[in-house]
């Protein structure tokens, strides 16, 4: 069987002059490969992009790479399934292995004023249910990302906290806001600070709240909900040493969606003057983590199908 290509830079790039961009690590770029084969090996409906972006190292990166480009390919870099399922298994740990379950801090079955105004029994009975999901949903980052971040996408946290769930099996930004009112309601004060914890995280260490917590999305941020969690929780706790905490993080995340990329003027028709924020991701090329199928999508015919598949 022929070599396929094994160049690590996509074809697709906007132009050079399109702002500045985050590179990724090594190791996304790595994966951005196992991605793209076996989207090329696989059925379309038995492949989703996110499970070959996740996944974690067994051995060194350098070593690993040598292994792959072993492995006999076709022209169009598919390799039989036994092959590559061989190779997965062999070097790689599943993906969702980083995280860990760990016990909530404050759950409790059925708290103290748990929505209070609810009195149908049916309802009650449901919404306990939804209440005990966040035992399902807790989790920290396992000691390997901690002690060996170059074998991990994950990116470490310092506190536990909790996934949206499903394949979604890390912090995401723009969800814990909608977590965080959730958690409110079940009484998990502590929880709901440990989140933003975490978040602040992020601003110490890359001067922005991330997308979420995975090298490939260090180059872009979502929705500015930080501000909304910290205020939400001051309103249900009066914990004013939570608001001191967070101050110098909310002024830095306020400068990073007012500096010069992010800030913009909008002239209206009668010629007045609009502050506007965007989101402009530091990068240039599709998302590391859905590459594979964005640049499938990219030599399609334009159809609102085609355009549908680079969004999710």
């Amino acid at each position: 069987m022929a070599a396929a290509n094994h160049s690590l830079s996509s074809p697709y790039s906007c132009a050079k002059d399109s702002g500045p961009v985050i590179p990724t690590t090594s190791l996304v770029t790595f994966l951005e490969r196992i991605q793209e084969t076996a989207f090329q090996t696989y059925e379309r409906s038995k492949f989703d992009h996110k499970d070959f972006i996740d996944l974690s190292l067994k051995f060194d990166l350098s070593t690993t790479v040598k292994a792959f480009d072993e492995i006999s390919k076709t022209e169009n870099g598919s390799v039989s399934t036994k092959d590559f399922e061989e190779f997965i298994g062999k070097w790689f740990k599943s993906a969702g292995e980083d995280l860990v379950y760990v016990e909530p801090m404050d759950f409790e079955t059925e708290p103290h004023g748990f929505l209070p105004k609810v009195e149908n029994p049916e309802v009650r009975t449901w919404a306990l249910e939804v209440h005990g999901l966040w035992k399902k949903l807790s989790r920290e980052v396992s000691s390997s990302v901690h002690d060996h971040p170059e074998l991990h996408t994950l990116l470490p946290l310092p506190v536990p906290g909790m996934i949206p769930g499903s394949r979604f099996r890390e912090v995401y930004y723009w969800d814990s806001y909608w977590v965080i009112r959730g958690l409110l309601a079940s009484k998990m004060h502590e929880t709901a600070k440990a989140i933003v914890t975490n978040l602040i995280s992020w601003l110490d260490t890359y001067g922005y709240v991330l997308n979420g917590a995975r090298a490939y999305y260090t180059n872009r941020s979502q929705p500015p909900l930080l501000s909304a969690m910290v205020y939400e929780i001051y309103n249900r706790t009066g914990d004013v040493d939570l608001v001191k905490k967070a101050l110098p993080a909310l002024l830095k995340e306020y400068q990073f969606w007012n500096s010069e990329i992010h800030a913009m003027i909008i002239h209206d028709a009668e010629n007045c003057n609009h502050s506007l924020n965007r989101y402009y991701a530091m990068w240039n090329k599709p998302r590391p983590e859905a590459s594979a199928i964005v640049c499938s999508c990219l030599q399609l015919p334009f159809t609102f199908a085609s355009i549908f598949m680079l969004y999710i």
